[in-house]
């Protein structure tokens, strides 16, 4: 990278950036399907690295996270082919963005949000290390 902020190519960082990831779709789109995982592992998956890296972000700069952030999106792209954008947890409305506070909020922050405010919380006493009570219905 220059230090006008552009890749050797001539184009911004962040637009080859995204240009990587979109290349990366279309690489794991035409994979064999002989390593295809069920849908509900593949999202489960995607759901556990949102998690992780949005952890990761309230220890630390998202600046460090670049390569898991990159990585996590071209798994949600990919998920958006083959799912949906819903299924996978995204806006319908793709990422147009090169910022990568506004990529960290595209694919991490908000997903792992709404995913925690749909949620309820259920606290099952039956599941309490030692507890005799019988279980709830």
């Amino acid at each position: 990278m220059n230090t006008h902020g552009n890749s050797g190519s001539g184009l911004p960082a962040a637009h080859w950036a995204l240009s990587l990831v979109a290349a990366g779709v279309l690489i794991l789109t035409r994979a064999p399907a002989s390593r295809a995982e069920s849908p509900d592992a593949q999202l489960a998956a995607l759901s556990k690295q949102r998690a992780t890296l949005y952890l990761q972000a309230t220890r630390g700069p998202v600046a460090n996270l670049v390569s898991d952030l990159n990585h996590l999106a071209l798994l949600s792209e990919k998920c958006r082919v083959d799912y949906g954008a819903q299924a996978c947890g995204l806006s319908d409305k793709p990422f147009e963005s090169g910022k990568l506070e506004e990529r960290f909020a595209y694919y991490v922050k908000q997903p792992v949000e709404a995913h925690s405010k749909g949620q309820e919380l259920k606290i099952q006493r039956r599941n309490w290390a030692g507890s005799s009570a019988p279980p709830s219905k």
